[in-house]
């Protein structure tokens, strides 16, 4: 899987990266659903990401992080209680769509420390730590109300799927925020300092696998 994912993004992509780093970042997959790529601007983080999910035949979802961002509401929207309607990002309607099939969905949460991860991703955080994964839920709504209430929402509460993974990409410079320990508690690092050396590799197909034969591999293993 990992050699095929290299010879992927070669031969498909013009991106070119160490078998060494396919693997840690295949590994960390089945450790966890946060990752967080550091290392120097420019050695191929967000590219790594977004590789991988044309290799799995689902385009990864790439969120730049913005700033300004302080809370939840700014990385999956909020409820208009004026409207009823909740407004909805582009990752939610992802998380949405990933709950009712069985895809692999990888999120890109670009520059990830650009603002204070601990902020906006803080419920997901103490969330993705429970053991019982039937229990990360993130509460959407303060007062639920069954008839304007999203249908994905139960008692105002969304699951988070198993099948959507978080890749933060993170730049180690004077512009960004430095990644607390908490948060390194609860995800897996992978540092990527250098570009690789390019390689001949052939034309590759992609690994349109369903989220439960990749499960299955990790068990495995």
């Amino acid at each position: 899987l990992c050699n095929d994912f290299r010879n992927f993004a070669a031969g498909n992509l013009g991106l070119y990266y160490d078998i060494a780093d396919i693997r840690r970042f295949i590994a960390g997959l089945g450790m966890g659903r946060l990752m967080i790529i550091r290392g120097m601007s420019g050695t191929g983080k967000t590219s790594l990401a977004y590789a991988a999910g044309a290799f799995f035949g689902n385009p990864s979802t790439i969120v730049p992080v913005q700033p300004m961002w302080k809370e939840r509401s700014d990385l999956i929207g909020y409820f208009n209680e004026f409207t009823k309607r909740f407004n909805e990002t582009t990752l939610l309607c992802k998380m949405y769509e990933a709950g009712g099939c069985d895809d692999i969905y990888i999120t890109v949460l670009d520059e990830v420390n650009i603002s204070r991860i601990e902020y906006y991703f803080a419920e997901f955080l103490s969330i993705m730590e429970m053991p019982n994964v039937s229990e990360w839920n993130i509460e959407m709504i303060t007062n639920p109300d069954p008839n304007t209430d999203p249908a994905h929402f139960k008692d105002g509460k969304l699951l988070i799927p198993q099948n959507v993974w978080f890749v933060g990409t993170a730049n180690n410079d004077d512009s960004t925020f430095t990644i607390t320990d908490k948060v390194y508690d609860r995800a897996l690092p992978i540092a990527l300092n250098q570009r690789a050396d390019l390689i001949d590799a052939p034309f590759t197909e992609n690994a349109v696998i369903s989220f439960e034969y990749l499960d299955e591999l990790f068990k495995r293993t």
